[in-house]
């Protein structure tokens, strides 16, 4: 069963925006593209730089399937790789 929040469109399935890392983008470009796509602090979009650099992938973001389509395609047409998943409950 999928986690549910309310977004008013009928697309409030809890999901994650996962990046990946690469050898093409700099560590400065993926860190203004979090900060730019999410709102995120410099801090916390540092944090997910290097989660992504060490360990090949991140969680950039936790929010409802609408919001992490619309964040995937923003970092993707910036040259990033990442992707929606489904969370479900266990």
């Amino acid at each position: 069963m999928m986690n549910r929040v309310s977004d008013g469109n009928g697309t409030g399935d809890v999901c994650q925006v996962v990046i990946y890392n690469d050898n093409h983008n700099s560590c400065e470009h993926v860190l203004r593209c979090l900060m730019s796509i999410f709102g995120h602090s410099s801090g916390l979009a540092e944090k997910i730089m290097m989660e992504a650099h060490t360990k090949g992938k991140a969680i950039a973001q936790v929010e409802n399937f609408g919001d992490a389509l619309r964040h995937t395609g923003e970092l993707k047409k910036a040259g990033l790789g990442a992707e929606v998943q489904s969370i479900t409950s266990g």
